[in-house]
């Protein structure tokens, strides 16, 4: 829209003011009552969980834990198979999950008239999120794909293959560029959020052990473990 510099004038710029709350305000209602409807209608939800009502869910097929905000105008898609997001997670905005894909391997058809026999869930695998994890703008998520707890997806990564815990994760295709933590430093995070039984195990934590670990620009906040909630 282009606007000259002594437009609009001062009556024509109150009207519009008037006219812009008005229809601001039909459009948080509308958002509302679109809002509560889609809640219920997901297979599981924790608490504190929030959403953009005019994002794209298929809603009977997404499972959410506790404390996630899955951020503005997301699209989260699994006709066939389920997309998992644990607790204390949260998205930037616009990012893509898919749990399933087409199949491209049938000769004489048009890939838009393939369709996939019962019980063939090859191209439906479903997608699964853990615990803390930070998903950045636009990312996409593909079907068969885990990210770890405490994983950090970069903005516009494209992941199509499993993001360890308490990795960094960025680029198209997305690749592990470090840990967030040392994996003495990640033992003592795990030790203050989860109870025992939930803690990574020693043989979880050795498998971290030959990920890229962070430099001195991404040297671990040290302060953060001495001031958190203990996990008993």
């Amino acid at each position: 829209m282009r606007i000259a510099a002594n437009r609009p004038g001062a009556l024509l710029g109150s009207v519009a003011g008037v006219l812009d709350r008005l229809l601001s305000t039909g459009s948080r209602v509308r958002r509302a009552i679109r809002g509560y409807a889609l809640a219920g209608r997901f297979a599981a939800r924790g608490d504190n969980f929030a959403f953009d009502p005019d994002g794209v869910y298929t809603c009977h097929t997404i499972e959410v834990g506790r404390n996630v905000d899955l951020g503005y105008q997301p699209i989260l898609m699994a006709t066939r198979s389920r997309i998992r997001i644990g607790d204390n997670v949260m998205f930037g905005p616009e990012v893509t999950i898919r749990g399933g894909n087409h199949r491209i391997d049938q000769v004489g058809l048009p890939m838009i008239a393939v369709r996939k026999q019962p019980g063939d869930d090859t191209q439906d695998r479903g997608v699964t999120i853990g615990d803390d994890v930070w998903v950045g703008t636009r990312a996409v998520i593909l079907h068969g794909v885990t990210i770890g707890r405490g994983a950090v997806i970069g903005a516009g990564a494209v992941v199509t293959r499993s993001v360890p815990p308490y990795a960094v994760a960025a680029g198209n295709p997305a690749r592990v560029v470090r840990l967030r933590w040392p994996v003495e430093t990640i033992r003592a995070h795990e030790r203050q959020l989860y109870p025992a039984e939930r803690r990574l195990t020693d043989a979880e934590l050795a498998g971290l052990a030959d990920l890229p670990v962070p430099g001195p620009r991404h040297a671990p906040q040290t302060k953060s473990l001495t001031t958190g909630v203990q996990a008993r």
